[in-house]
């Protein structure tokens, strides 16, 4: 079967839009207040869940090739979707600028797309992540049978959704997943950018350092959000910025520090007490070791242990560089500012306001 775009909306944007929900925030989930998402009105519909990617065509790949419930092809772009971008804004309260368009993709390019057949259930936000990693396990495997050509970047993802009969596609979800929530009141000060010009004197980048690679691996995990890759990501940094360089010869007591220890003495020496850290760093070891060898996707503590790992490379990265670890907030979503005005800051923090453009 020949894949057809049954996106609806095809450059006339519906005069009904579907409202969704977004994703639950980077509140650290112990002070989170999140309210819980509502149920969506098309619930018990039939739905086509869509991943595609940007690729390149490989002779003799099938019209249609089915990987257990899922659906894989190949086609010409470019394809319709729907986008919401949401922005947040600086400012004494967070405000976020949502928008919403229907966009086309992928034009003169070949697309690989990932079809799940599937039931819209009351809670959409987790079914859609469930549905991302299904289908993302699915396009790794045939890449990983043939090579990456198959799928080299993520250019859509959304839910077309039936009506009541399954006869017609009559709305589009697409999924803004975990929205970061900034402290919207913070901004630089004069130590602030005294850190900043000091890393060009004092750091060289252009070293094989495994301090300065592993920032890179902090931006990848901070890019991707609260995901099981993130994980990876952060634990390699943190032994990174923790263990000595490879080669460096050891002592004997050295040989025998497993990895959580190496982690506990640098965060030591970067002024937090390892016993503070919470949860704890062999716990946060022991996550990583989930998604590794368990093959984990969406472990219990996958969002907190987030949080924490993020903060703790942040720490470690900034005391390696020879700054001062505190003197930004190692949690976006905690003030800098000086009282009264943190309490102002704080009162209008916890009272934010979306705007449609």
């Amino acid at each position: 079967m020949t894949f057809q775009d049954l996106f609806p909306f095809k450059e006339h944007p519906p005069d009904h839009v579907l409202e969704h929900e977004v994703a639950r925030s980077a509140d650290v989930a112990a002070r989170d207040t999140r309210r819980a998402a509502a149920k969506p009105e098309f619930a018990g519909n039939r739905a086509i869940h869509r991943l595609a990617f940007r690729a390149m065509r490989i002779p003799g790949f099938p019209d249609e090739l089915r990987v257990g419930d899922a659906r894989v092809a190949q086609t010409e772009g470019p394809l319709w979707t729907q986008v919401t971008s949401i922005r947040q804004q600086p400012g004494w309260r967070p405000t976020y600028l949502k928008s919403m368009s229907q966009v086309s993709v992928g034009l003169g390019q070949v697309l690989t797309v990932c079809q799940l057949d599937v039931r819209v259930p009351e809670d959409l936000l987790s079914a859609m992540e469930v549905w991302r990693d299904r289908a993302l396990a699915v396009i790794a495997s045939v890449a990983a049978l043939l090579d990456e050509r198959v799928a080299q970047e993520l250019v859509l993802e959304d839910l077309l959704v039936f009506n009541t009969s399954g006869s017609e596609i009559v709305g589009v979800v697409d999924h803004v997943t975990k929205v970061r929530k900034f402290h919207a009141a913070n901004r630089m000060l004069k130590e602030h950018r005294a850190g900043l010009e000091a890393l060009g004197s004092s750091i060289d980048f252009e070293a094989n350092s495994p301090f300065v690679s592993s920032s890179r691996w902090y931006l990848r995990g901070a890019q991707l959000g609260p995901v099981a890759d993130s994980i990876v990501f952060f634990w390699i940094a943190l032994e990174a910025l923790s263990k000595p360089p490879h080669g460096t010869k050891l002592t004997s007591s050295e040989r025998r520090l497993s990895d959580v220890e190496w982690v506990e003495r640098a965060v030591a020496e970067a002024g937090v007490t390892p016993t503070d850290v919470s949860p704890t760093i062999g716990r946060l070891a022991g996550l990583r070791a989930e998604v590794v060898h368990g093959g984990v996707e969406q472990p219990a503590l996958l969002d907190e242990g987030f949080y924490a790992l993020e903060q703790l490379v942040r720490l470690l990265v900034r005391h390696r560089f020879g700054l001062n670890p505190f003197s930004w907030p190692l949690a976006p979503d905690n003030s800098n500012l000086r009282p009264p005005l943190r309490y102002l800051a704080e009162q209008l923090h916890n009272r934010p306001e979306t705007r449609w453009e």
